[in-house]
């Protein structure tokens, strides 16, 4: 049987026209990056945080804040990430010189409905600004930064719009409500059995240095002054109730070649504990946690938030001896990371202020693999064993979208991992026709790509790379998993002439360094119950940034990111 693959494109049209089209943008816009989104860069002007090597250790351990010996290293956030995408354990983050060189010009995307090249006419600097910030710290703590920020760049009495991405979403809910910490940093009321010197540290690292009236002020009024100018806020992506894969990264997340690049779990996890952002992101949504074993009966779920679940049972803190430099002072951060995540739960249910005009949320969906609840193991010693996750397709592979979802115009990106969301063409045009070139009414899905293989309809897809992160030489072993809509499962006669064609090509270049077609995994697959797997092996090459791209038919359907690491 002649085998077949169709894509079929269901178009969005918006406007019609010829050549280049773009109109005139009434308001500034601030586009603000998720967590690990924003390069750091030490007093010397060196990038700390936004290159391949800085998964190395001689970089990584510069991100602590809470360093065995010595003052932290003092890092300044410099710019979005635009060189190179990273990932940070079990959380993958994009890069966004995509979004902007669309929004100031530099690039055009083909819009298909309407025929034509579109593209944005923002300048960056004068009416486009991008706030980078520490994501190691608070989002109340740079939600401070972001009003100075405001001040500093948007003329008094001017509206602005915000292009939020992961948890620069948070960061900007922070900013828009009047909620606010209430820890012993922020309140001198509020009693602690710390050193003051650990206090300090303490503090410090959880809410960074705030000028005047330091964390003391953070919930001081005119410390968000300027939130009440904020006409259109754009939501990409952004988990509002935390993420599963915090627990992940958290835990061992990084693989084995990165342990041993960094130092081994327990060296990354005193560099991490040292962080209250990350903290920030621990899921808080109905059934994100539980004890028992995916799969398998009996479970039970526990309160969210619950500190004696993270401490003890997922983090290790009752070990004895502590197995953490400056225990107390990560104990307490930890605290303090769980009331702020109560906190911004509170600021989610509370929903955004009456003065912004317009909230669109964009939500991922159909990524299979999307770890959606957390177990550990009844009877668990703690420390991380025995945790399962159930996964599931209903989110981008990070973000569940049950977390994703709020109030606003909802909109989804179907089957486009949490990276490569904000740098999509179908993003990008979603945002032309809200900021830009505003349409009367926004499509419900962003992209509304259909994939026919092998006789079945693809519900749902997920491609990676194992390890994400390796090393020069190092076997990957990539695969494919596609899900049939049950209405329309794989023909098996058909599915086995199917071919994938998978590439590996370096971040930002054109031309593969790798490529194979291959078949359908028969031992893998099942085509009457709607599965069909794809795999291939390679041997990774040199060091740097990568992405797998799998096509039929010469279009991409779906694509992950490749780390390789050379040997300090």
């Amino acid at each position: 049987m002649t085998f077949r693959i169709f894509i079929c494109l269901l178009a969005l049209a918006f406007t019609f026209g010829s050549g280049p089209a773009s109109a005139q943008t009434e308001r500034k816009l601030i586009v603000i990056p998720g967590i690990v989104g924003s390069e750091l860069s030490d007093p010397g002007g060196n990038v700390i945080w936004g290159r391949t090597s800085s998964l190395k250790a001689s970089n990584f351990r510069q991100l602590d804040l809470l360093p065995e010996t010595g003052a932290p290293v003092t890092l300044t956030p410099t710019d979005a990430l635009r060189d190179v995408p990273l990932v940070f354990g079990t959380i993958n983050i994009g890069f966004y010189s995509g979004l902007i060189d669309f929004l100031v010009g530099e690039r055009s995307i083909f819009d298909s409905a309407a025929q034509r090249e579109i593209l944005g006419n923002y300048t960056e600097g004068t009416d486009l600004f991008v706030f980078a910030y520490d994501w190691r710290r608070s989002n109340f703590a740079n939600a401070v930064l972001l009003n100075d920020f405001v001040k500093a760049n948007i003329p008094a009495g001017e509206e602005f719009d915000i292009v939020a991405h992961s948890m620069g979403g948070l960061l900007s809910r922070a900013f828009l409500s009047d909620l606010r910490p209430q820890d012993f940093c922020t309140d001198p009321a509020i009693e602690n059995d710390l050193p003051p010197e650990t206090r300090e540290a303490t503090c410090a690292a959880a809410y960074g240095s705030l000028g005047d009236g330091g964390w003391r002020g953070i919930g001081a009024d005119n410390r968000f002054s300027e939130a009440s100018r904020v006409h259109t806020f754009i939501e990409i992506a952004t988990p509002h109730q935390g993420s599963v894969n915090v627990a992940s990264t958290l835990i061992d997340g990084w693989g084995r070649l990165s342990q041993i690049l960094i130092g081994g779990k327990r060296e990354i996890q005193d560099i991490l504990l040292s962080m209250v952002g990350p903290y920030e992101l621990i899921p808080s949504y109905e059934n994100c946690c539980a004890v028992g074993e995916a799969g398998r009966p009996g479970n039970s779920v526990v309160a969210a938030l619950d500190e004696t679940y993270w401490a003890k049972l997922v983090l290790g803190f009752e070990i004895d001896p502590c197995p953490y430099v400056h225990c107390a002072a990560k104990r307490a951060l930890l605290r303090i990371g769980l009331q702020n995540r109560a906190v911004m739960d509170e600021v989610y249910a509370r929903g955004l202020p009456a003065s912004v005009t317009a909230n669109h949320v964009m939500v991922g969906r159909l990524v299979d693999g999307t770890r959606e609840t957390m177990y550990v193991a009844r009877g668990a010693p703690g420390d991380g064993a025995g945790i399962t996750y159930r996964v599931s397709a209903r989110g981008d592979g990070t973000v569940y979208e049950g977390s994703a979802l709020a109030e606003g115009n909802q909109a989804f990106v179907l089957r486009s991992k949490h990276p490569f969301i904000v740098g999509s063409d179908e993003v990008h045009r979603y945002v032309y026709n809200i900021l830009i070139d505003p349409v009367q009414n926004v499509p419900q899905m962003v992209n509304s790509e259909r994939i026919f293989v092998g006789g079945g309809d693809v519900r749902s897809l997920a491609l990676a790379a194992s390890p994400q992160i390796a090393g020069t030489g190092q076997t990957v072993e990539l695969r494919l998993d596609l899900n049939a809509d049950p209405s329309q499962v794989f023909d098996e006669e058909t599915l086995a002439e199917a071919r994938i064609d998978l590439g590996l090509t370096p971040y930002g270049a054109a031309t593969p360094v790798w490529q194979q077609s291959v078949g359908v995994n028969d031992g893998l697959s099942f085509a009457p119950g709607g599965l069909a797997v794809f795999t291939a092996t390679l041997s990774a090459p040199g060091e740097g940034v990568y992405v797998v791209d799998a096509q039929v038919d010469g279009r991409s359907i779906a694509q992950e990111l490749l780390h390789v690491l050379e040997d300090e």
